[in-house]
């Protein structure tokens, strides 16, 4: 593998089995260890994405492409600084549109995203969202008709598939609502 790729967060050399599992308690674990010892309160939201895309979508199709990409060796633009800089800030930029909206919308108040799990959320989504974005080229360009890439391919799609029920079927209430009376 390329000795610059991966170049902000280089976990794809790691064992592929510590990927899935530092992806699994980055995102989902540090989210609900900080909602049960700091606010002590235990509880899932009702996104799909939180709880199936980033307990099984996310560590799957991190773990797998881990496998698939190992031992290639890769040097195309998505290699270089420039690129893995522009996937990190456009992360940044992402969040930072996703929470203007749902505050516009009426979706999540300033005190919704003032909720300690919620600022973890927000801050751990930008290094998540590159981790997963920068490995796509890579993982397109190494697959190979097997089960890891086919195993990456379907952590990838269950993550996806729970954003479109999200944000299609979703209740569109927010875990704080009822504190606020609202549900």
């Amino acid at each position: 593998m390329s000795a610059n790729f991966g170049e902000f967060i280089p976990i794809w050399g790691w064992l592929p089995l510590l990927v899935g599992l530092f992806i699994l308690g980055l995102d989902f674990g540090g989210t609900m260890f900080t909602r049960i010892v700091f606010e002590r309160n235990c509880y899932f939201t009702r996104w799909w994405t939180f709880k199936i895309g980033d307990t099984i979508g996310l560590p799957v199709y991190a773990g797998f492409a881990a496998v698939v990409i190992a031992d290639h060796e890769f040097t195309g633009i998505y290699t270089e600084w420039w690129w893995h800089l522009a996937i990190f800030l456009g992360g940044y930029a992402l969040w930072d549109q996703v929470e203007r909206s749902e505050l516009k919308s009426g979706f999540k108040t300033q005190a919704d995203l003032d909720v300690l799990s919620e600022r973890y959320h927000t801050f751990v989504f930008r290094p998540m969202f590159y981790m997963m974005a920068s490995i796509l080229v890579p993982l397109i360009v190494a697959a190979e008709a097997n089960l890891e890439t086919v195993a990456a391919f379907t952590g990838l799609a269950i993550y996806l598939a729970c954003f479109v029920v999200d944000q299609i079927w979703g209740d569109h209430e927010t875990p704080y609502s009822h504190d606020r009376g609202e549900g």
